[in-house]
């Protein structure tokens, strides 16, 4: 499935939950494993050891998922490329006609890049120049991700990357757009979430102040409004801006104008089949196994969720696109370009 397809599709799902109440999960972040090969310091996920499905099971899952009325799928970990299947999940998901997209630190990608052939997206971790970059993740894995972002450019796939803003790197978002003109991918952007794999003395340490944060996010509206290739949507980046306080990564009372469709239109899978209302809700209090009561049920038994928004940009992006806000949907159907990118510049680049 295309992109313009999945988005259609997304829509008409969407509008029938508006008229209807009917609940679907036109998205699934399907957590495919919490192991990786690396420990980053915005991240505790693979010190928090848990089950993870086989492939039969992970198989089952993603059948179960599609007979539900899932459209896009997102994998995740963990780094999902620990898994010897994944190619088997990726084919699995595009012979259902599901739009996938790979999150992948990049380490394994330019070695099995045949294997996500048919993945609509691959999603590369990437937090400014070397410096900050490793500082955010570890020593030396710029370099791994920049490979990968080239291996992928080399090959013509649709590439994005995701910054997580932290005080190591909120001065290098400017060099991750260079580096988006250079390899001609797109530039998501996120705020560190206080989620339940992240220590709150370590997230403390990492964040950045409030006013350097409004500052960042200013100039990334400014970016995106000039044309560089920017993913986040304005509409995100501005409900950003009036977020009261980044300590705090929810909030029990509905934000802005968005309403939260978190267990409505999308969920999260844990490594284990736990069915959860999105990844920041990954304790197992907060879902239901898919292995005991099937995906279908334990999706339809998801209520009650403890919060009513958060700073997650993913979600914050799909909360608005369910509620079919217009800007975002006509955001999200264009592709950000940079003026000063001429349609040569990839090739020499990687010359």
């Amino acid at each position: 499935m295309t992109k313009a397809a999945a988005l259609l599709k997304s829509g008409v799902g969407a509008a029938r939950y508006r008229l209807t109440g009917h609940r679907m999960p036109l998205s699934v972040m399907l957590y495919v494993t919490g192991r990786c090969n690396a420990l980053c310091a915005t991240c505790s996920i693979p010190l928090r050891a848990r089950p993870e499905l086989n492939t039969a099971d992970m198989v089952a899952l993603i059948d179960a998922m599609a007979a539900a009325g899932a459209v896009r799928v997102g994998i995740g970990g963990g780094e999902p490329l620990v898994r010897s299947d994944l190619g088997v999940l990726v084919n699995r998901l595009a012979d259902h006609g599901i739009w996938t997209v790979v999150e992948t630190n990049g380490y394994r990608y330019p070695e099995r890049a045949d294997e996500l052939a048919r993945a609509g997206r691959v999603l590369v971790a990437l937090d400014g120049g070397e410096a900050a970059h490793d500082a955010n993740r570890e020593a030396g894995s710029w370099r791994q991700a920049i490979a990968a972002i080239a291996e992928a450019s080399r090959r013509g796939v649709d590439i994005h990357t995701l910054t997580t803003i932290t005080r190591e790197n909120i001065g290098e978002l400017d060099a991750v757009l260079d580096l988006a003109d250079r390899y001609r991918f797109v530039a998501n952007f996120q705020l560190l979430q206080q989620h339940p794999y992240l220590s709150r003395a370590r997230a403390d340490a990492l964040r950045a102040p409030d006013t350097a944060v409004k500052k960042a996010l200013r100039g990334l509206l400014e970016a995106r409004l000039t044309g560089r290739r920017v993913g986040t949507s304005e509409k995100a980046l501005r409900y950003l801006l009036t977020w009261p306080g980044y300590a705090a990564s929810t909030s029990q009372m509905p934000h802005e104008d968005v309403h939260c469709m978190a267990g409505q239109l999308y969920c999260a899978v844990q490594p284990d089949g736990t069915v959860t209302p999105c990844g920041l809700l990954a304790e197992p209090g907060h879902g239901r196994s898919s292995k005991d009561l099937g995906f279908a049920a334990a999706f339809a038994q998801l209520r009650d969720n403890p919060c009513r928004a958060c700073t997650s940009t993913a979600h914050t992006e799909y909360n608005y696109l369910y509620n079919l806000n217009a800007p975002t949907l006509f955001e999200w159907t264009k592709a950000p370009r940079s003026p000063d990118s001429p349609p040569g510049a990839l090739r020499r680049g990687l010359a």
